[in-house]
């Protein structure tokens, strides 16, 4: 898996901060006219411009994180003692498609 390089996933994290920082501004130290109220809900929007900054603050650490060396991928570790319990069914596998068998139908009873 490719990893960024060093320090360009930083520019989100400014970007995460000023949406915090502008969505509080906005939210709870601007007195804002009643005229603009009528047409913006400045509270609300602020709010969101600072859950936007969380959610991408949020994005950018799990996304950066470096990965373990030690650990199988996920997929392995899970099916690894339940293979024959499911490789049978799994339409998926090679071959598959040649041992499908027609299914009795209503049409069928008669026969």
């Amino acid at each position: 898996m490719s990893h960024p390089a060093p320090g360009s996933g930083r520019a989100s994290v400014g970007t995460a901060v000023v949406l915090m920082a502008v969505g509080a501004v906005l939210a709870f130290a601007v007195d804002v006219p009643a005229r603009v109220e009528e047409y913006v809900d400045v509270l609300d929007l602020g709010l969101i411009l600072v859950w936007a900054g969380v959610l991408i603050l949020v994005m950018q650490v799990i996304m950066n994180r470096t990965p373990r060396a030690d650990r199988r991928p996920r997929r392995e570790r899970i099916y690894d003692d339940r293979t024959d319990q499911w490789y049978e069914n799994d339409v998926h596998r090679p071959g598959w498609a040649g041992e499908t068998k027609r299914l009795p139908t209503v049409r069928d009873r008669d026969r």
